[in-house]
């Protein structure tokens, strides 16, 4: 397959049926994410799931869900910053993990996705052109979403070992793990696959061009 025949089909790949033309600066839906409103937001679900830990203790299944949906809100507003704050050398996937991700089916979710809708929105946050210009920015992204993911199943792992440590039963650690799993654990291994197809691209790209995209997004 040739460079060219092999960029087109992993471009095709990652946009999905619903990329969309690159949006305007105006409309860009990750702004929500940034405002003082949603930072108030988060900040008020932390409070209520500290009074929460207090009054149904890490094994109800309540309190479980509702810090998933917690860490799920946090997500978007740790992408950018620590993005910019981890080298990119840190993201290089080995080519052996093709098999773990085969494993553990990751293009299983992947369609999963896909038949939800979910892949279609995010495919429209990103503005992914399908550009072979654009790889640059989607590595960028995928690396903020691996990142952002991992830390928030971080929060959950830090709560189970809390959990054991104040004598809850095992129970308790469970609540905090599992449901992460699938919000947090197997995003994090989609956004690796993505940067493990991405990798040949980006090294057989011109440097100058990687170079030129860099700066446009600072």
């Amino acid at each position: 397959m040739t460079p060219t025949k092999q960029v087109q089909r992993t471009v095709t790949r990652l946009r999905g049926d619903g990329a969309s033309a690159p949006l305007s600066p105006k409309a860009n839906p990750m702004d929500v994410f940034h405002s003082v409103w949603y930072r108030l937001a988060l900040l008020f679900n932390a409070v209520y799931l500290t009074v929460l830990w207090g009054v149904l203790g890490p094994s109800s299944p309540l309190f479980a869900l509702t810090l998933v949906v917690g860490t799920c809100g946090l997500q978007p507003t740790l992408a950018g910053p620590l993005m910019r704050r981890v080298p990119r050398q840190w993201f290089r996937v080995p080519d052996g993990e093709r098999v773990l991700h085969r494993v553990l089916g990751v293009k299983h979710f992947w369609w999963l996705l896909d038949v939800i809708g979910w892949n279609r929105e995010i495919t429209r946050m990103r503005a992914f052109s399908g550009t072979k210009a654009g790889l640059v920015s989607l590595e960028q992204s995928a690396r903020a979403g691996a990142i952002a993911h991992a830390i928030c199943f971080a929060i959950h792992v830090v709560l189970a070992v809390l959990a054991l440590s104040t004598e809850h039963p095992w129970s308790g650690a469970l609540w905090m793990l599992l449901p992460a799993v699938i919000p947090h654990v197997y995003p994090v291994l989609m956004q690796r696959s993505i940067l493990l197809r991405l990798q040949p691209l980006l090294d057989n790209a011109p440097r100058a061009t990687r170079l030129k995209s860099i700066v446009r997004r600072g």
